[in-house]
């Protein structure tokens, strides 16, 4: 059996809970507006200046990097005071004022599959979630906002003066184009559904141009997550590139070919080089399979504290390595600069001692989103199907599970045994509710599952369904996220207690179709929305037709507790009332610990590492999916390269 066992560290692990989201309205939200600060990031011996000198910003005179005052030089490029816009987001480092050049270099393990990593590096949006840690959201593409109307009209003021990578001005009408014409055109969306937190019972909501740096959105609900969802990805699309190409604005145009060239799938909006970007760096070449190269954005909008373009490193490089234990290898040897999305709890070990020899520093962070094991409540066999909806069989399921060895055995130690619930980054956390079910009593399992009528009536250890065939069971897991070893675990505990259980790993390409067209039985994973259930209400409710995944004929045979927790979400989702919201999710929190409708392990300390070359990384950060994960905290673009790798 494909297992590892792994001598457990003695580590001293700090619960770093996230702050809560600052609410998204402000108290007097009705016609209030709220202007841009200077964003003011976690402190680590801060050399920087805190504020701006004003008169740089009077008098426009930037710094830039020298391969950029080159083609200034030439006439190639406009100078750098014309190409940043009026009011241009400042940003104090982490620790001090970086210098020009370089590459910063990272490792995906597919290019196709792992685009989201470069996405969650690179997007920009309207607004974002303060970094390098998420307590709240903060100004971006946005110089202000204000709500009106009780909360169901907002107007954000674009900072004038953006420009599109070629230089090109951004406006209102990139963001329309990238709405209707694409995420909301049925003929020209790349994904099978739109984004839930865009749609107001099950319509979208209303976003119009007010004039070229100003956009209202507005609601028949008020807007309670807006400020969150214009924290995602990318919220426009240069329409002076893609507009030839959509039959909307040219009849010789297809939606085949358009959906080909803006294919999210493939990665194509984010790695093929030739479209412009608002991000720190554009892709200027694409092997595949190989590596996604990054230069500098000649354009880009930001500037530190003392009035220097961002970013600071001239490149970002995507190296692309199919193997995890590779990538840690290439880490540690000097090769690669940042090293987190693939980092496994058994590589803890190994990167610890080359840590002393003063190449990399390692962080730790969480713990965050655990690894889950999701019930399809329509599985393809209507036994299996029966059981996952009896409550009994579902606790039996998860009181099976040894949590405590997986913690030892497959995250060195570095796991938080708890059930379904929401995570310990959410500020409607209870610790009462994680443990609701997640103690370890195989006793109570073989109690439960004989009481609901799945017994062995021949005695060859594996129960049997109501209609006498075996009650087993198939878990679907990609092999290179790190939950194969928790699956051979668990296979063992649930045939101990008399459920057969069949393995199906492969690779994401294979294995995620399957999920999304319901063939599957049980699909492990990590948690979806643990730390903020209301970014992904699609995993936990009845958002909308053929949703929550593992629950996909929900809107036609849902039983009441997932009802009200649906009701429960929309209200909260909707709301612009701090106590009506959390009345709302405690609500929602406590029909989902006490119905689970999935198997959570529980919550996962997480390690990331970068190499001692680089200035201004951060020691803590938000590595929540919800906040983005990750790559985005990491704050690249004012990373920089400060000597060459020194090693002891």
């Amino acid at each position: 059996m494909y297992r590892k066992l792994i001598s457990s560290l003695s580590l001293f692990c700090s619960l770093f809970l996230y702050g809560c989201m600052k609410s998204d309205l402000p108290e007097n939200s009705d016609k209030s507006e709220v202007s841009a600060p200077t964003l003011r990031e976690n402190r680590q011996q801060l050399r920087a200046p805190l504020e701006i000198d004003p008169a740089i910003l009077t008098s426009r005179s930037f710094g830039e990097a020298p391969m950029l005052a080159e083609l200034v030089a030439r006439g190639e490029l406009p100078p750098v005071s014309e190409r940043l816009p009026e009011n241009p987001l400042v940003i104090v480092p982490i620790e001090e004022i970086g210098i020009y050049g370089g590459t910063i270099r990272r490792a995906l393990i597919d290019d196709t599959v792992q685009e989201t990593e470069i996405t969650k590096t690179l997007n920009e949006n309207l607004m974002g979630y303060e970094r390098p840690v998420a307590k709240s959201i903060q100004l971006n593409l946005a110089e202000s906002y204000q709500f009106l109307d009780e909360g169901k009209t907002a107007v954000f003021r674009i900072r004038k003066g953006i420009r599109w990578s070629d230089g090109m001005p951004f406006t209102v009408d990139d963001i329309l184009f990238w709405y209707y014409d694409m995420v909301f055109d049925k003929n020209a969306m790349t994904e099978p559904f739109p984004p839930s937190e865009w749609l107001a019972d099950g319509k979208p909501i209303n976003l119009e141009k007010i004039d070229d740096h100003t956009l209202k959105i507005t609601s028949p609900k008020p807007l309670g997550r807006v400020l969150n969802s214009l924290c995602h990805d990318d919220l426009a699309q240069p329409k002076h590139v893609w507009a030839k190409y959509h039959p909307r604005y040219n009849a010789q145009a297809t939606y085949d070919d358009f959906k080909k060239r803006t294919s999210v799938t493939v990665g194509k909006l984010v790695m093929e080089p030739g479209i412009p970007r608002l991000s720190a760096w554009v892709p200027v070449e694409w092997i595949r399979g190989q590596k996604v190269v990054y230069k500098r954005n000649p354009y880009y909008w930001k500037i530190d504290s003392a009035g220097n373009q961002l970013p600071y490193a001239d490149r970002l490089l995507f190296s692309i390595i199919p193997e995890s234990q590779m990538i840690l290898l290439k880490f540690t040897n000097g090769e690669i600069d940042l090293f987190g999305e693939n980092f496994e709890a058994e590589m803890v070990p190994a990167a610890k001692a080359e840590e002393k020899r003063g190449l990399l520093q390692l962080r730790q962070a969480g713990p965050v989103r655990g690894p889950t094991l999701y019930l399809n409540w329509d599985a393809p066999s209507p036994a299996l199907q029966k059981a996952f909806r009896e409550k009994n069989v579902r606790i039996a399921l998860s009181h099976a599970i040894k949590r405590e060895e997986i913690g030892r055995i497959a995250y060195n130690s570095l796991l938080v045994p708890s059930g379904y619930s929401f995570g310990p980054g959410s500020p409607y956390y209870s610790a009462e509710a994680a443990q609701k079910y997640s103690s370890y009593d195989p006793q109570k399992s073989r109690e439960l599952l004989e009481a609901s009528g799945y017994i062995d009536s021949d005695n060859d250890g594996i129960r049997e369904f109501k209609d006498g065939s075996p009650f087993e069971v198939i878990i679907d897991v990609i092999n290179t996220s790190g939950l194969l070893d928790v699956c051979e675990l668990i296979a063992d505990y649930w045939n101990a207690i008399g459920i057969r259980v069949h393995l199906n790993p492969g690779k994401e390409e294979i294995i995620f179709p399957r999920r999304l067209n319901g063939e599957f039985d049980i699909f492990a994973t990590f948690q979806r929305g643990a730390a903020d259930p209301l970014d992904a209400p699609h995993h936990w409710v009845i958002w909308s037709s053929n949703q929550p995944f593992w629950h996909r004929n929900a809107s036609r045979e849902s039983p009441k507790w997932l009802k009200d927790a649906t009701e429960q979400m929309k209200r909260a989702f909707f709301s612009v009332d701090p106590k009506a919201l959390r009345e709302a999710m405690v609500q929602v929190r406590d029909l989902q610990s006490g119905n689970i409708p999935a198997i959570v392990i529980g919550s996962v300390y997480k390690y990331w590492g970068a190499n001692t070359r680089l200035g201004n990384v951060p020691v803590v950060c938000s590595v929540e999916n919800n906040f983005r994960g990750w790559p985005r905290p990491i704050f690249h673009e004012q990373i920089f390269i400060k000597h060459a790798p020194i090693r002891f």
